[in-house]
């Protein structure tokens, strides 16, 4: 009884003793023995490729004949894809450069950006990208972290004659397929109306480094167009790279409705932008939200 009650107790040597199948594990009561792995949590996911991308850089220096506060930022569209560590990709910065020139710098850093992308992809998810103007002219360079479709810590560095670097830093862009419907203003009229449009992209890059988009639109009281279909050839006439696209659609006697939008985050609503031209259309253009169905 003596010796179940000191066992009850808590005696370190006796546990141990009658325990001897693990003897060396424990080093103390309560403890834990010195080289025991201690449980933690599972590593992010390294993102998956190939993949559409849409990409935050902000300036933190930069040398440009329209000068660009520190803190400003460009929006750059990428798709990427990969051949065990190697990657490749296409990109295109989503803002114009007004042409600008003072000595070798035209427009700004990223107004001469190529949009053709190689590097590489570890199984840790780090990347590095990078992109070269052919003759001399400006190189590109990122490097950062891509993880559970997003990509963080990333750093980049444009040399050439205008000059930048600062932060990086993106999230993968879900498929733009669905049908997404909602209201649209007209701009000239104030008038709105109901829009519907089914959407697929390609899943390949075409010759120009965009995703091809085709499609049908309804537009539900509009004067002069009430369904269209995307126009051909459709590397042509539709495009969509990052979270930002565009597609050219074509309806009865020659008139044209252009859609162009933003796909949110999570890829549930469009902020969308139309214009009608062409046939019996007076040239009109409008905003609204499209919301997926």
């Amino acid at each position: 009884m003596a010796a179940s009650r000191y066992i009850a107790g808590g005696s370190c040597a006796t546990l141990a003793l009658l325990l001897g199948l693990i003897a060396g594990a424990l080093v103390g009561c309560g403890s834990t023995a010195k080289g025991t792995l201690t449980p933690s949590s599972p590593p992010p996911t390294p993102a998956s490729l190939p993949g559409n991308w849409e990409f935050t850089a902000t300036i933190t220096t930069s040398v440009s004949p329209i000068p660009i506060p520190s803190g400003d930022t460009v929006p750059i569209g990428a798709y990427l894809t990969s051949n065990g560590s190697a990657v490749t990709g296409s990109a295109s910065v989503q803002m114009a450069f007004p042409m600008v020139c003072v000595a070798d710098c035209c427009g700004g850093p990223f107004a001469q950006f190529s949009n053709a992308l190689t590097g590489t992809l570890n199984t840790d998810g780090m990347v590095t990208l990078s992109s070269t103007v052919p003759n001399g002219g400006p190189v590109f360079t990122m490097i950062g972290t891509m993880s559970n479709a997003n990509f963080t810590g990333g750093t980049f560095n444009l040399t050439g004659g205008c000059p930048a670097s600062g932060s990086i830093t993106g999230v993968e862009v879900p498929s733009l397929d669905g049908t997404y419907a909602g209201t649209v203003t007209s701009k000239d009229t104030g008038q709105s109306y109901s829009l519907s449009t089914t959407l697929e992209q390609s899943t390949t890059v075409n010759v120009r480094g965009f995703l091809d988009v085709s499609g049908t639109a309804t537009l539900t009281g509009y004067p002069c167009l009430t369904s269209v279909t995307s126009a051909l050839p459709l590397e042509q006439n539709s495009g969509f790279l990052g979270n930002q696209f565009g597609v050219t659609m074509n309806g009865a006697g020659g008139a044209t409705l252009s859609l162009s939008g933003i796909l949110s985050q999570d890829g549930k609503t469009i902020a969308a932008t139309y214009t009608a031209s062409g046939g019996s259309c007076k040239l009109d253009y409008g905003m609204g939200t499209l919301t997926l169905q």
